[in-house]
């Protein structure tokens, strides 16, 4: 039983043309636009090469700095002012990596005068790339970008890490000079460590400030008390305003009130200052609670906390023991995990006693408070009890206690203030310069190799990204599978690009004629194959007149037409060709035929259509097989004359006397034969030159003979250049010909079909 191609829209090809492997298809996409690639290739590999060629030396020197564990206390309220790290954390050393790049750290460097001569207005040529953009901007009225700032350029020139499982922290510079290099890393290294000096400078005046705060209150108080005093002694005139009676009672209360009224306010004003360094201590975080640690255990309520004890121990052991592990077994093992865990465990603990401490501190302050108020006005009226009783010697003994209890606040505050100061004024932190940065000896940057194959390399791939862009943006119909899946057809295969013999001329068309050589070839088997698919595509009564068209002219449906004519001819089948092309009737030059009668002379009843019918001669051989019907004259209405019942008529006679049928019709949307023919046909061939039509061009052709209820039985791409599809194409299909032909195609130049 013959097998059938499905209906159009189906692969019927499949396992052949549209089953190619994609990586095959790819090759081809590349194969097709070799120049592309070869062109972003250049272009880009020139750059590179020119680049690195051009490019600029880059040294590297490094500055190397220790960031200890803890630093140096002078005095037991040298928690308050000296940050220390009681424990370990790569967080605490990322800060610091991203803290040396700062620009607090940068702008301090920058008060060097060589370091800022460096970065200033005059220190060297614009940048390339700035003045460019400052050009763009005045093209484009648009506002100047502003220049980046002296500490923003230096920070360009550096970078820091921290070495892993030390202490240390690398500065590194890169310049083009090498004396630049290690001068910025010196630079910036130093005035990393002098941040952490004004940083603790910073967290001293914390403290000082609050003390010094609150010794200018007292300090305006005892002023005030002592001039009351002073006030009453001169108003009194009198030498001794002291009681009489030793013992009294009011005396003896207000002396005790006053005692204890002394008392609350100096157990207020400690616990505001260990509340306020409890907190800042909390609201700092538990990873930088470690640079004012010390500071909060040397408080005595914390000190006096057993469990803040315990928990600090306890954190101090487990710092040793991960550092142990950590040097033993490295950052991964479990027992370093599981130290690290309990670490954190106790960091929360810690975190969880400090909160009940402040509620501790809180509470507490707020009874002292309320005590000292209640205090406070107990003593008012004891005062204005002893007044009323002793008038002016209680008054006076009142004035005296006031002087007294000022003048004793006051001198607390002096001393705190005193240790504040002392420490501040030391100025050993927990950084220390280990290395000033030494002249690098050789370049870091950059690797001219490197550069190459990284260039050569992108070339490459942007080359191919643009031409399988190109190939997407492109729709032209240039391959079989561009038939099938853009403009929706069948595709019954491809005929390679017909060549000329150089002696040949032009004016030859005869030699578009494949079998008229006498030669076989890939071109001929290439017919064989579509007469092939075209016996198959539907049962002989379904299929028996074929109406060979394009969508526009030039794509080479004639010599499609007339070789396909041929070769149905050679394999024993009865075939008629008819010219149906009344414009440009090109079958009688082909053949060398008579012209004086034809298509129009039969349908107008001119002549009958036996004297119509031509043979043809190939190869001083008469082709029995194969009749000829001209397009005869040119009549004054070809579309009413194909549209008669005449033509019907002719169809149902030729039908019963040929085994196959080929109309030679015009293009379907230039001239409206083409449609009535369709209409009247057993099935259309689409002829379609390679890289000539657009998708889009095609399918309008093909919607147009679908409107007229005709049949497209499929596609043929016509005048493909077989060798840029690759070897796929020749070799599946003629079995290596295009090998073969090697010769014949580089003696024969190209010529394009009608």
């Amino acid at each position: 039983m013959r097998n059938r191609v499905p209906e159009h829209g189906e692969n019927y090809l499949r396992g052949e043309i549209l089953e190619q492997k994609p990586y095959l298809r790819w090759l081809g996409v590349m194969r097709r636009h070799l120049w592309i690639i070869l062109a972003a290739f250049l272009i880009i590999s020139t750059i590179t090469v020119l680049r690195a060629y051009r490019a600029v030396p880059v040294f590297q020197a490094v500055a190397k700095i220790m960031i200890e564990r803890q630093a140096p206390t002078v005095t037991h309220f040298e928690g308050v002012v000296q940050p220390n790290v009681t424990w370990g954390a790569r967080e605490y050393y990322r800060t610091q990596e991203q803290l040396a790049r700062s620009r607090a750290v940068l702008e301090i460097a920058l008060e060097r005068p060589e370091i800022s001569a460096m970065f200033g207005e005059e220190a060297g040529d614009v940048p390339l790339r700035r003045t460019f953009r400052q050009t763009l901007s005045a093209l484009l009225q648009m506002p100047a970008p502003e220049p980046p700032e002296n500490w923003e350029r230096l920070r360009g020139f550096i970078s820091s890490e921290q070495v892993r499982d030390t202490y240390f922290l690398y500065i590194r510079a890169e310049a083009s000079n090498r004396q630049k290099a290690a001068l910025l890393a010196t630079a910036v290294a130093e005035a990393f460590v002098e941040f952490h000096r004004r940083n603790r400078r910073t967290a001293s005046n914390d403290a000082f400030v609050y003390l010094e705060e609150q010794k200018e209150k007292e300090e305006t108080a005892l002023q005030l008390a002592q001039q009351k005093l002073q006030e009453f002694r001169q108003g009194t005139q009198s030498h001794s305003l002291d009681l009489s009676e030793v013992g009294h009672p009011v005396m003896k209360r207000l002396t005790l009130l006053n005692e204890q009224l002394t008392q609350a306010q100096m157990e207020r004003i400690n616990l505001e200052a260990e509340l306020r360094v409890v907190r800042r201590a909390l609201a700092s975080g538990t990873d930088a609670f470690q640079d004012v640690g010390e500071q909060v255990f040397s408080l005595s309520s914390i000190r006096k906390d057993p469990r803040m004890a315990e928990i600090r121990s306890a954190l101090i052991a487990a710092e040793e023991e991960a550092a142990t592990l950590a040097d033993i077994y490295g950052p991964q093992h479990p027992n370093y995990v599981a130290v690290s865990t309990r670490m954190n465990l106790l960091k929360g603990k810690l975190s969880e006693a400090l909160l009940e401490i402040v509620e501790s501190l809180t509470s507490r302050l707020e009874v002292v408070q309320g005590q000292e108020k209640e205090l406070q006005a107990e003593y008012d009226q004891q005062n204005a009890a002893a007044m009323t009783l002793a008038n002016q010697s209680l008054e006076f003994r009142n004035l005296q206690n006031e002087v007294d209890r000022h003048q004793k606040l006051y001198s607390v505050l002096l001393e705190r203030m005193s240790e504040v100061e002392l420490t501040s004024d030391y100025a050993k932190t927990n950084v220390e310069l280990i290395e000033a940065a030494a002249l690098p000896k050789a370049p870091v940057r950059p690797n001219k190799i490197s550069m190459v194959v990284k260039g050569l390399l992108l070339g490459l791939v942007l080359g191919i990204a643009l031409a399988f862009f190109v190939e997407y943006m492109d729709e032209t119909v240039r391959s079989p599978e561009d038939i099938e899946l853009r403009v929706g057809i069948p595709v019954l295969g491809f005929i390679p690009r017909i060549r000329l013999d150089r002696e040949a001329s032009d004016k030859e068309a005869s030699r578009l004629l494949v079998y008229a050589r006498g030669e076989d070839n890939i071109i001929m088997e290439a017919y064989r194959n579509l007469r092939t698919l075209v016996f198959f595509a539907r049962p002989v009564e379904e299929s028996k007149v074929l109406l060979m068209s394009s969508a526009g002219p030039g794509d080479g449906k004639t010599t499609t037409a007339a070789n396909l004519a041929m070769t149905i001819a050679k394999a024993n089948r009865k075939v008629l060709l008819v010219d149906a092309d009344f414009r440009r009737p090109m079958i009688t030059k082909y053949f060398g035929l008579s012209a004086e009668t034809g298509l129009s002379s039969v349908l107008a009843g001119e002549s009958p259509l036996e004297d119509a019918l031509q043979k043809t001669v190939v190869d001083l051989e008469v082709l029995n097989n194969l009749d000829i019907l001209s397009a005869g004259p040119m009549p004054p209405d070809s579309g009413e004359l194909l549209d008669s019942s005449r033509m019907d008529r002719l169809l149902m006679e030729l039908r019963d006397k040929y085994d196959r049928i080929i109309i030679d019709a015009p293009p379907v949307l230039y001239v409206t034969d083409a449609s009535i023919l369709a209409a009247k046909s057993d099935g259309v061939i689409l002829v379609i030159k390679a890289g000539r039509r657009t998708a889009a061009f095609v399918r309008r052709a093909f919607k147009h003979i679908e409107n007229v209820q005709g049949k497209v039985i499929g596609g043929v791409l016509n005048m493909v250049n077989v060798p840029r599809f690759g070897h796929y194409y020749s070799d599946y299909y003629y079995y290596g010909y295009a090998r073969k032909d090697s010769a014949y195609y580089g003696s024969e130049k190209s010529r394009s079909g009608r």
